[in-house]
């Protein structure tokens, strides 16, 4: 990373899956201040992950709470998550290959794509609503909360024969979240080819899921565009 090209963004949180360790990763490299960071699994997230007693943000499983809490005595803040007062960058509900594979694994398909039963494009945005109820849940409930939210799209690493439906995916993600206030922190221009696919210099060299350190920064310098433009 160049320190030449060095920025700031006001304290924001992390919260997500391992996409979101990554981020946090970058954060760190850069000097940022911020909290959170990667909580668990992104398949955890799919389905409900926590509850909203009274007013209090209460992870359902004991390893998700732990790592939440974690997380926010780290950073010297309450163990409600719905104190936190600072933008939130997130990752959760985009975690793609998962759905992808399981659409593959269903025989399901859409156009141009794979599979031995073909669903509209109307059906795709239900399975896809059906798929991710604890994600969706968690930007209602932000939004609710009157939060400044920023999510995240996965780095765009899938084969060919996967394409059509994880940015199909993607881009369904966007439409469902945006809709509840969110804003998306989209580096698909800068990091893919003319396929959509993740150039070889954003990608982590041990995996081929993760986008690597240099991915995470163009988020970050993103993120840190959309705060600044905002009214103050």
């Amino acid at each position: 990373m160049s320190e030449a090209a060095a920025f700031s963004i006001p304290r924001f949180f992390i919260f997500g899956d391992s996409h979101a360790g990554t981020i946090m990763q970058a954060a760190k490299a850069l000097a940022l201040d911020f909290a959170g960071g990667s909580i668990m699994a992104g398949m955890h997230m799919n389905e409900e992950f926590f509850k909203v007693r009274g007013r209090r943000f209460v992870m359902t499983t004991e390893m998700g709470k732990d790592r939440l809490e974690t997380r926010l005595d780290e950073a010297s803040l309450s163990r409600n998550f719905l104190d936190v007062q600072m933008p939130i960058l997130s990752t959760v509900g985009f975690n793609t290959h998962n759905f992808a594979h399981h659409f593959a694994e269903a025989g399901l398909a859409i156009a141009t794509s794979e599979g031995k039963r073909l669903i509209s494009r109307a059906c795709f945005r239900a399975v896809v609503e059906a798929a991710r109820p604890g994600a969706l849940d968690f930007y209602r409930v932000l939004a609710s909360e009157k939060k400044n939210v920023f999510a995240v799209l996965s780095p765009q690493i899938f084969d060919p024969d996967e394409a059509a439906v994880c940015q199909a995916f993607d881009e369904v993600m966007i439409s469902l979240v945006t809709s509840l206030g969110v804003q998306i922190v989209d580096v698909r221009a800068e990091t893919t080819d003319s396929d959509g696919v993740l150039l070889r210099q954003f990608a982590r060299a041990e995996d081929n899921v993760h986008g690597n350190d240099a991915f995470g920064e163009l988020v970050l310098r993103k993120f840190a565009q959309m705060i600044a433009s905002e009214p103050a």
